[in-house]
């Protein structure tokens, strides 16, 4: 048996890349997965797989740790944020709304259900002084900076 009984050739048909089975196959394996791994966690993952997952900033001024999540299509109803130790908890749901009775959808990319983000803090926060706003979708929440308690202690230096 010689290899070119195992491989279908033609006459006259030059192969290229894309008529090679293998090859075709990769290629429709890298487009399932496109965009899969980038990140490091769910954030890459194309939206029809990776649920509900808000994207957020925490960005941090002299006084105050900032957090901003976009969470479109939600309301200040649907959405809490708990002080954990060391970090913050944002969670809620976006329930699906639409109307399916009559509708034969073709096409759905749109995410529904519970969602859940947990962000560490970097740095401590007086937890009495946090305000959390939701506006247009957008939820800012403001967390102002533990001072650190300053205290002095003189220890006694003893002659050798």
């Amino acid at each position: 048996m010689s290899l070119r009984t195992l491989v279908p050739w033609r006459r006259g048909l030059v192969r290229s890349r894309e008529a090679d089975p293998f090859t075709a196959l990769q290629n429709e394996i890298n487009r399932a997965f496109e965009g899969f791994f980038d990140g490091g966690d769910l954030s890459g993952m194309p939206a029809a797989m990776a649920g509900l997952n808000p994207k957020l900033d925490l960005s941090e001024t002299d006084q105050e740790l900032h957090l901003t999540v976009e969470l479109p299509g939600l309301t200040e109803k649907d959405v809490e944020v708990e002080l954990l130790d060391d970090a913050i908890k944002v969670h809620g749901e976006k329930k699906d709304e639409r109307e399916s009775k009559d509708h034969n959808f073709h096409r759905t990319e749109r995410s529904f259900g519970m969602f859940e983000r947990i962000l560490p803090l970097p740095k401590p926060i007086k937890r009495e002084g946090v305000t959390a706003t939701f506006k247009n979708g957008v939820l800012n929440v403001v967390m102002p900076k533990a001072v650190p308690a300053v205290t002095s202690h003189k220890v006694a230096v003893q002659g050798g």
